[in-house]
């Protein structure tokens, strides 16, 4: 029958590390990049936040003789998070006409677009997040990138040490572009002034091109943070109306803490909390008129702020 040749090829272990690989490669590069995965070994699990009034301290490691270690863990007073359940459904069509090759490259291309829509929805939802969280910052700051009077290195320089005191211990600070504003700091004089342009091996007439790209702002700044730049475009147009595509993340930039190896007690500005052992997970039902097959994606996962101090927007 269509159903159990779906079942057994979809739960197969060729299918599942197709469905793993495909969900891998799919994951967003800026979802990752501001609230990088953070596993837990459970549904429910505690994590440390903290917020100006609870702030990050370094512990004390040192120990008398005969006497107790400070004491690390999760307490009462720590936040409690459930993983939220996410699902995406593919229908597979004609499935019982299908040769076994047929369909096992139609699950295959099934598991693929399911994989890119369920990163892509990931993605909205940790840079929405995010830049909620950024502009409620008392750190934030309202400067115009398109006057030639305002450094923006200057200001950004300001901003990454502001983070740094606020995370505490020394977590590395990235930065988030939001498209516009990029383009009005690459194109503010002072930005371009610090180009040194060389016509060696140039062109014929000598001129010289200054176009800073994203790979190149780091070296610009304090500390070289790693930057990115946000490309994600929405259509905020209602159904039935014209379309209105905007970039999600525009005029604004995030400056925030972020360690490289996330844990549930470090103090960076977002998580995406995620089940161990992967969280992207394919599989297949039947519809209830029994009629057709269906191709599954479900995946556990939460986005979450868990250090609101450690970020700042420049808008």
């Amino acid at each position: 029958m269509a159903e159990s040749r779906i079942a057994q090829l979809a739960t197969s272990p060729l299918l599942q590390n197709f469905a793993v690989t495909a969900s891998q490669k799919a994951i967003r590069p800026v979802g990752s990049f501001i609230a990088p995965i953070c596993e837990v070994p459970d549904l429910n699990f505690r994590y440390k936040v903290y917020t100006e009034q609870n702030r990050y301290r370094v512990p004390n490691t040192k120990r008398q003789p005969g006497s107790r270690a400070t004491v690390i863990g999760f307490s009462a007073a720590d936040a409690s998070l459930t993983l939220e359940p996410n699902a995406l459904d593919f229908p597979i069509p004609n499935a019982e006409q299908l040769s076994d090759e047929g369909l096992q490259y139609s699950l295959m291309e099934a598991q693929s677009v399911l994989a890119d829509a369920s990163a892509l929805a990931l993605e909205n939802e940790i840079v929405t997040l995010a830049q909620s969280a950024a502009i409620a910052s008392p750190l934030s700051q309202t400067i115009d990138f398109t006057d030639p009077t305002v450094d923006p290195v200057a200001i950004i320089d300001s901003q990454i040490l502001s983070v740094m005191k606020a995370a505490k211990n020394g977590a590395p600070v990235k930065i988030l572009f939001g498209t516009t504003k990029f383009k009005q700091f690459r194109d503010n004089p002072n930005v371009r002034g610090r180009f040194i342009v060389s016509n060696r091996g140039g062109s014929e007439d000598g001129v010289g091109i200054v176009s800073p790209s994203i790979g190149d702002v780091g070296s610009l700044l304090m500390t070289n943070p790693e930057c990115a730049l946000s490309l994600m475009v929405i259509d905020q147009s209602l159904p039935g109306e014209a379309s209105n595509i905007q970039f999600l993340l525009d005029e604004i930039m995030i400056i925030f803490a972020s360690s490289t190896a996330p844990n549930r007690m470090d103090p960076s500005f977002m998580k995406t909390f995620a089940r161990m052992g992967g969280f992207f997970r394919s599989g297949s039902y039947t519809t209830e008129d029994q009629r057709d097959q269906v191709l599954k994606m479900d995946w556990t996962t939460l986005p979450a702020v868990t250090n609101s101090a450690a970020v700042a927007a420049i808008q």
